[in-house]
């Protein structure tokens, strides 16, 4: 049994105790464990490129709705938590009213999640993940795979790098929708990394990922709150919650710009230094 196939099965077997531990009690934690579960898989599946059928795909593709549909609460879940560190006492009433209106969307979505894992939770479904593990294991000689995982995630950072401009420096003016697609991005390469054996280079290489994704998410998670007390707050301009939000949200942007420019630059390789003769023609001119 290649390594491959043994996370995939492993990984299934985390979705199934994920899917109880939900149906159970949906906490915060057990939402979260469910929707990182299925992006490790989605992540490992992508990677093995494996040979699969309809039935198997349409399998997928229910996997990918769960873990959307896991997102919604999970997003609930964190602008609950964010809301509360918003500590302005003028807030108090607004940030009641907010975390009261998300507390009943949370509830709904949860209904709509247990259902659809329900759905899912049979015998037919995990023996089609079981197989598309077998497949995911076939030797990588076969298969269209040029690098190993690190090597690929590697790769994959360095081509968004210059993707964003050939390592010159991000502006804040950057579009809101392409931070958001590049902390999807930055995700799934970190996700790919984990497929790789464990190394100093690929534990430091997760760490900087990590660090910057964790910045990109804080932005993100802002921005969606920031735009519920809007929608909801909307007809009062003077209101003191969007005021802190919007604040909140301003410095988080900063950071997430900064942590990405920070990350660009590791994966861009060291300036050459110039002959010894040109810099002694260098200094020369200077003291001309």
């Amino acid at each position: 049994m290649t390594l491959l196939e043994k996370r995939m099965l492993g990984l299934n077997r985390d979705l199934s105790a994920a899917f109880s531990k939900v149906l159970d009690d949906a906490k915060p934690k057990s939402v979260h464990r469910l929707r990182t579960t299925i992006r490790r898989i989605e992540s490992l599946i992508s990677y093995a490129n494996p040979q699969i059928s309809k039935k198997e795909e349409r399998t997928l593709e229910k996997l990918t709705d769960l873990r959307k549909r896991a997102g919604k609460v999970r997003d609930l879940d964190v602008q609950t938590n964010l809301l509360l560190a918003l500590g302005n006492g003028s807030t108090a009433k607004d940030r009641k009213t907010l975390a009261n209106l998300m507390e009943k969307k949370r509830s709904e979505q949860v209904r709509r999640l247990e259902s659809a894992i329900k759905k899912l939770h049979e015998a037919k479904f995990f023996g089609r993940l079981d197989r598309i593990a077998e497949q995911a294991g076939v030797p990588q000689h076969s298969k269209s795979r040029p690098l190993a995982p690190l090597e690929e995630a590697e790769a994959q950072l360095l081509e968004m790098a210059n993707d964003f401009g050939s390592g010159q420096a991000l502006g804040q003016a950057i579009k809101p929708s392409r931070l958001h697609d590049t902390r999807i991005d930055l995700k799934r390469i970190r996700y790919l990394a984990e497929l790789a054996e464990e190394s100093p280079e690929q534990k430091n290489f997760m760490r900087e990922l990590k660090s910057t994704q964790d910045a990109l998410g804080d932005w993100h998670d802002w921005q969606e709150l920031t735009e519920r007390a809007e929608k909801r707050f909307s007809d009062r301009a003077s209101c003191a919650l969007l005021r802190e939000a919007r604040t909140v949200l301003s410095a988080r942007h900063s950071d997430a710009i900064s942590s990405l420019n920070k990350l660009f630059s590791l994966m861009q390789p060291p300036a050459k230094k110039p002959p010894h003769s040109t810099q002694a023609l260098r200094t020369a001119v200077r003291s001309a």
